[in-house]
């Protein structure tokens, strides 16, 4: 995750504060739209998709908060961008647990999912990132925002396949193509989580 390791601002760091802001207000909003529209169809694709965009925007809160308090001078950001990706990991290790429970359930039980509906939200979902993604872009001089651009892209390929999963169901009519592609997305998440958590507690560990 690009949170994990916090350099001091770079010159015209204000203009990268204002690209962090804009990126976490967009993502965030998109990730509750994502989740109502993932609930009212009955879609843990996009339940899971949204999951993985909760990752950007808590990570990308983490680095935020570490530029701040670099830019204070404060010693100890790490330490505290640390225990606030701990609190976030906790958080997104108990989503995964109830999103990959629910989707066995799917998968014993399929239950109709709007294929088209899922496969619209998706592709706003790479809207989003791809807008987050070029914001990002202008600054890559700076090695935690070069790592939340390569994130961004990663997000697109994610939404990509959900997409895809959408127009499968919509075209054949097999909708535990839904649960399976939460599943995987689950997978991506929690690998992703436990990495950065297992980060954090190194670092407060003092490591």
């Amino acid at each position: 995750m690009h949170a994990h390791s916090h350099t001091p601002p770079p010159p015209g760091s204000d203009a990268l504060y204002r690209v962090y802001k804009i990126s976490i207000a967009l993502n965030l909003a998109f990730v509750i739209l994502e989740t109502a529209i993932g609930l009212f169809h009955h879609s843990l694709g996009l339940v899971s998709d949204a999951g993985h965009k909760l990752i950007d925007v808590f990570s990308l809160l983490i680095a935020l908060v570490g530029f701040h308090l670099a830019a204070r001078q404060n010693g100890d950001f790490r330490r505290a961008s640390a225990g606030i990706a701990l609190v976030n990991a906790v958080i997104l290790l108990a989503a995964v647990g109830v999103i990959v429970y629910e989707s066995f359930l799917k998968l014993a039980a399929p239950t109709p999912v709007d294929g088209t509906a899922v496969s619209w939200t998706a592709a706003a979902g790479i809207l989003v990132s791809g807008i987050s993604a070029w914001l990002l872009m202008r600054h890559r001089r700076d090695i935690n925002t070069r790592a939340a651009f390569l994130h961004m892209a990663t997000d697109s390929l994610l939404s990509l396949g959900v997409v895809i999963s959408g127009i499968i169901i919509s075209l054949t009519g097999l909708h535990i193509i839904d649960p399976m592609i939460s599943l995987a997305i689950s997978a991506v998440i929690l690998f992703n989580t436990v990495r950065l958590a297992l980060e954090a507690v190194r670092t407060l560990a003092g490591r």
